[in-house]
């Protein structure tokens, strides 16, 4: 009998014993004010199914309707996104509605931020260099990293070969479209791609990150943000205001 109670005893230790010799995994504190970005279980991701997967998986979606510049810029285009990933990869869909649509540029690392474009900038919460992924509506896409606006490292030609892109109006130029337009762009983004940091894996990690939706040429531009900005003209490389996105487990 004094034999059983020991051995219960020691049963009932072993979770403590565990835990403090590190080996019970606890739980990740999420912040408090971070928008969540879904894991989704499923290895292989095409940009084309992820408007459909992200619906089925009731993937949340984000309005970008700061206007912070009204007095200068005051159109304010439909638009969201909605940004999940599965360890790997980084899954972002945009949604636009605007009453005009440039979209000529089919190359990547082009300044695609002068036609119809959603950005996303983002860094690790804690480090000081954040990357710009900016896509025109064709899905032609610039990237670069650095500290700021200036000197700013632009991404090989090869890394963005290996982001996976989807776009409603296709990959080819459209011109000017002079009215009214829905177009969407979706982006599968490995954590390879963001060259200058060895990730691993996306799960448990917070980012902070702003989204825009711009057209940066032109008499009649226009500039959005997600989050707010406030500078006293278009200024998007401002990672104050960069806010926190958590990539669950």
């Amino acid at each position: 009998m004094v034999v059983i109670m020991r051995r219960l005893k020691l049963l009932l230790l072993i979770p403590f014993i565990l835990q403090f010799y590190g080996c019970e995994k606890s739980e990740p504190t999420i912040p408090k004010d971070a928008v969540i970005a879904r894991r989704i279980d499923k290895v292989m991701i095409d940009a084309y199914d992820i408007p459909q997967l992200f619906k089925s998986e009731g993937v949340e979606y984000n309005a970008v309707s700061s206007l912070n510049w009204p007095e200068t810029y005051p159109y304010l285009p439909t638009v969201d996104f909605a940004v999940a990933h599965n360890g790997n990869n980084l899954l972002i869909h945009y949604r636009v509605t605007e009453k005009r649509t440039l979209g000529t540029m089919e190359k990547d690392l082009d300044p695609v931020y002068k036609e119809s474009c959603c950005e996303f900038f983002c860094m690790n919460e804690g480090d000081s260099l954040y990357y710009n992924i900016e896509s025109n509506c064709l899905g032609s896409i610039l990237m670069e990293c650095g500290k700021g606006r200036d000197n700013r490292t632009i991404s090989k030609e090869d890394n963005l070969q290996r982001i996976d892109r989807w776009a409603s109006l296709g990959r080819k130029s459209i011109g000017l479209i002079e009215q009214e337009t829905h177009w969407e762009l979706a982006l599968v983004v490995p954590v390879s791609s963001f060259w200058r940091h060895n990730f691993g894996t996306l799960s448990g990690k917070t980012f902070l990150v702003n989204v825009y939706n711009c057209v940066g040429s032109g008499d009649d531009r226009q500039y959005v943000t997600w989050n707010p900005i406030d500078t006293p003209s278009p200024d998007f490389h401002r990672p104050e205001y960069f806010r926190r996105v958590y990539f669950a487990n």
